[in-house]
């Protein structure tokens, strides 16, 4: 199975460095961002990363769901798989929903994996 990069947004340094840890255990490689500015700038920047999973409440300019919505303007393709306490998004719609996948804190990693995986088949979270 191919190597998948993926970039981890994640305003608290102990759950984003387990987050990526497991990640990178589960055989992708990974990237990191502390908030939706620094993630924009990376994907802005970057060619390699093929997913995204972020937690829709951080600190700056933007959310999660901000940043969700950023890459719906810029980055289309790219699948974005979001974290969130918050059971209910009414603003899902407005991202592209065929490459969107919720996961309900909290979560495990197999849940994130999982998604990854079918990143990797088709290229949707």
């Amino acid at each position: 199975m191919q190597e998948l990069t993926v970039l981890v947004v994640e305003d608290e340094a102990s759950i984003r460095l387990s987050l990526v840890y497991d990640l990178q255990d589960a055989g992708f490689r990974v990237v990191e961002a502390r908030d939706a500015d620094e993630a924009m700038s990376m994907i802005a920047s970057r060619t390699d990363i093929e997913a995204v999973v972020t937690d829709i409440g951080m600190p700056g300019s933007v959310d999660g769901m901000g940043l969700a919505h950023w890459m719906r303007d810029h980055v289309p393709n790219i699948p974005i798989i979001i974290a969130t306490a918050f059971s209910g998004l009414a603003d899902l719609d407005a991202v592209n929903p065929a490459i969107v996948r919720v996961i309900i804190k909290p979560y495990s990693t197999d849940a994130i994996v999982e998604c990854l995986n079918l990143v990797r088949l088709d290229g949707k979270a």
